[in-house]
């Protein structure tokens, strides 16, 4: 799901206009005209329609994933994301309404890694129970942060380079949030991102390893830490958002998680 991080990451995830399938393919549409691998002279919104209308492009629980293929060979595999909270009247196969739609343009050269982002796609929503989620997210802000769960949830495909590029998109919605600078301490004006250790031992609490005070006492009191740092490589403890980089096994069943936070202070 490397193109749908890297549409978040550039802020290509949009609410889509409650005027049914045409308007939001024209809307997406639009979007894929911006980027600049698309050959010139490309009618995109033209190219769209006429390939949804020889084949839907729903793909069943909630998606639609319309796209255009490139005459081109190079380039990389772009998209852009639309949510719909009321859902689209879209023709798909299983009658079923579509909250999300990810409208891609595909080079020649990427057709495969289309497959498998697709694939990958529905693997990471069955692994987080559907659609109904995003369908029910109250904003686009809830809807960015639920990707990114299902980003996480397949992370395993995705590799080191994904958790690094998911830790800074956090760091820069948080650092984009007023609220959130205004939350920060005062002690700790760029705490946005705390490096931190959590020491698991069999049969004992864990102990976290950190210079906040406060960062410490609120995660220690997390009860389902062991399972949530075995799992990987991505959750929610004590308000923040925390990627697991990696662990390290010691005597006695120990075992040491390098760790980083992401938010305001607890």
């Amino acid at each position: 799901m490397r193109s749908i991080l890297t549409a978040l990451q550039e802020g290509r995830l949009f609410e889509l206009p409650e005027a049914g399938k045409a308007r939001a393919l024209e809307f997406l549409a639009r979007i894929l005209d911006a980027n600049p691998d698309i050959e010139v002279g490309t009618d995109t919104i033209e190219e769209i329609q006429k390939r949804e209308l020889e084949c839907n492009t729903g793909i069943g629980m909630g998606v639609g994933v319309p796209h255009i293929r490139a005459r081109r060979e190079e380039g990389e595999l772009f998209c852009a994301i639309g949510w719909s909270a009321q859902g689209i009247d879209y023709g798909a196969p299983d009658g079923e309404h579509v909250h999300l739609v990810v409208m891609y343009y595909i080079p020649g050269a990427q057709k495969n890694v289309y497959l498998k982002e697709i694939s990958t796609l529905v693997k990471a929503m069955r692994k987080s129970g559907g659609i109904e989620p995003i369908a029910h997210a109250p904003d686009l802000n809830a809807v960015r942060n639920l990707l990114l769960d299902w980003v996480s949830n397949v992370l395993g495909d995705t590799g080191p380079e994904a958790v690094a590029r998911m830790i800074k998109l956090d760091v820069r919605q948080t650092q984009a949030a007023p609220e959130a600078a205004a939350a920060l301490p005062a002690t700790h004006p760029d705490a946005l991102a705390v490096a931190f250790q959590i020491l698991l031992s069999p049969g004992a609490a864990a102990i976290v390893l950190s210079a906040d005070a406060a960062w410490v006492a609120a995660v220690e009191k997390e009860n389902q830490l062991a399972p949530h740092l075995a799992a990987g490589p991505a959750f929610n403890a004590a308000g923040r958002r925390v990627y697991v980089l990696g662990s390290r096994a010691f005597a006695g069943g120990r075992m040491l998680y390098d760790c980083v936070a992401v938010g305001t202070a607890p």
